[in-house]
């Protein structure tokens, strides 16, 4: 298994980019990630549950501010669970978050099994609200 840094990045990217681990070179892999990306639930409605992360996915989107109007690019991160159901925010945190999960226990394309995983909400010392991700208990395998 490879621990080398791997990072979303969609700094520079296209709008609409996507980057993920799905093999995608079969009909099922291609409507696994389309399903994935038209159909995630909302991570904030799933707050500190158990996901058995099977896949990871990023994707740049634009998102307009509430208060200013403003258009802004964006990371959305998409997480597949090993059920199928995915689950998807806006959230550059939480794919900084995923970056630094993939450095220690490689990409999801490498991992012997799905990953159990519990996204949080914290808080910034500025009171910005943010996810976070906490791995949940893992065989010692």
């Amino acid at each position: 298994m490879s621990t080398e840094l791997t990072t979303f990045s969609v700094d520079d990217t296209p709008l609409g980019t996507v980057q993920h681990f799905i093999d995608t070179s079969t009909a099922a892999g291609k409507v696994k990630l389309y399903n994935a990306l038209q159909n995630s639930e909302k991570i904030s409605d799933h707050l500190g549950e158990v996901i058995n992360a099977a896949n990871v996915i990023a994707q740049r989107v634009q998102v307009q501010n509430d208060e200013t109007g403003e258009v802004n690019d964006t990371v959305r991160i998409i997480i597949v669970g090993d059920d199928g159901t995915s689950y998807a925010a806006t959230s550059p945190t939480l794919a900084s978050a995923f970056n630094t999960l993939f450095g220690v226990f490689g990409t999801p394309d490498h991992w012997a099994q799905p990953l159990p995983i519990e996204i949080t909400e914290e808080k910034s010392r500025k009171g910005y609200r943010f996810f976070n991700v906490k791995i949940a208990e893992v065989d010692n395998e």
